[in-house]
């Protein structure tokens, strides 16, 4: 009966481990459940919240980011909510500051930035306006907060649109300009630039090549011989028998000696002879007044003329052959009357009937064919009577 109880006490004893083992068990894996959602979602929180080391050790390792290094080209024109080498911060506060400064009615055009006083800190030129015409450009620096260093003065004086600003380096040293393009907004073409640079604190023009006197021609900025040093390049394009361009070079800043240079626009891109003795009059009197204006020497007279002809004339009381200076002159008002005529000698009076009321003199030209072609042989100043 003992045994028989022994046993039974054996297999309950038994039983009751396996219960308890089970418990046991089935209460480990509850603890284990209940713990494992908590674990992964302090695992997500901590993978997505770098520490302030982290951020700092990126910022020391990675100097030549891309941002930096867009950053660098002066020329990049920067949307307002995407400054190259700008914290998100920092582009916000110059965004409230923009729209502090904002001209009423214009928008922002164009920015750029630049350290152009090298002083380790750098420059915004903003530039705002109406579409593509620019009409106010303010040079900022950052000091404790956003300011205006100066305000750009445009010297152009006759009717004319602003349509680029741009940042260059127009010679061998590290000063960098702020370059101002243009084109006319009257009847005929022309285009032309403004130079600045900052200098303690100031924005100072440093030259402005634009045609203001007639408001007709080209200005070009370039470096035409390519050593490092751009040049001023105006183009004095002229409706005349030839079809001139007189090219002249100088230094950007206009200081320096001029190069000038003689085109022809006409279809042979040289002198072509006129054929036409009327023609070579006024061939010789539009060169003589370019020459007068130029201070050039055209090669061309010493065809159109003999030797004994060659000889400076003062032609201002007897024709006005200041039309020339617009580049769309449709003719000039002169009177060549053809007054006595053989096959190889021709006489020609000369008179300007814009003014002839205040012409006090006539020219006399004497023309002689030679070799196929009326040479002027002689020119005579008279007074009218």
């Amino acid at each position: 009966m003992n045994n028989v109880r022994e046993e039974f006490f054996e297999i309950n004893f038994i039983k009751q481990n396996k219960i308890l083992f089970l418990i046991l068990l089935f209460s480990l894996l509850l603890n284990g459940c209940s713990e494992k959602p908590t674990n992964e979602k302090q695992h997500t929180v901590d993978s997505t919240k770098p520490s302030t080391q982290v951020i700092e050790q990126k910022v020391v390792t990675e100097p030549g980011s891309a941002a930096q290094e867009q950053g660098r080209n002066s020329n990049t024109v920067n949307p307002i909510n995407k400054r190259n080498g700008n914290s998100d911060a920092d582009s916000d506060t110059l965004d409230q500051f923009i729209k502090k400064i904002q001209p009423q009615n214009e928008q922002l055009q164009k920015i750029l930035k630049e350290d152009l006083d090298h002083d380790g800190k750098p420059e915004y030129v903003l530039a705002f306006g109406i579409e593509k015409e620019i009409y106010n450009i303010f040079v900022v620096r950052e000091d404790d907060g956003y300011h205006i260093i100066d305000k750009l003065e445009d010297p152009v004086i006759v009717v004319h649109i602003n349509t680029d600003v741009k940042i260059m380096k127009l010679d061998q040293t590290d000063q960098k300009f702020i370059v101002v393009y243009s084109i006319g907004d009257g009847g005929a073409y022309s285009e032309g630039f403004s130079i600045y640079a900052l200098e303690n604190n100031h924005i100072k023009s440093i030259n402005s090549d634009f045609p203001n006197a007639t408001g007709q021609g080209i200005r070009t900025l370039k470096d035409t011989d390519h050593d490092g040093v751009f040049e001023s390049v105006d183009y004095y394009e002229f409706s005349d028998t030839q079809e001139h361009t007189i090219v002249v070079y100088q230094k950007y800043d206009g200081t320096g000696p001029e190069k000038k240079e003689i085109l022809y626009k006409n279809k042979s891109k040289k002198f072509v002879y006129p054929s036409d003795p009327k023609a070579v009059i006024l061939n010789y009197l539009e060169v003589d007044y370019l020459m007068k204006w130029f201070d050039l020497p055209f090669p061309e007279m010493d065809q159109l003329t003999d030797p004994a002809a060659r000889q400076t004339y003062d032609f201002e009381d007897a024709v006005d052959l200041s039309g020339l200076a617009y580049l769309s002159y449709p003719v000039l008002e002169l009177s060549i009357n053809e007054v006595s005529s053989n096959d190889n000698r021709k006489i020609f009076f000369v008179k300007d009937n814009s003014l002839e009321e205040r012409a006090k003199k006539e020219i006399t030209f004497t023309l002689e064919k030679q070799s196929g072609k009326w040479k002027i042989m002689s020119i005579e100043m008279n007074d009218k009577s």
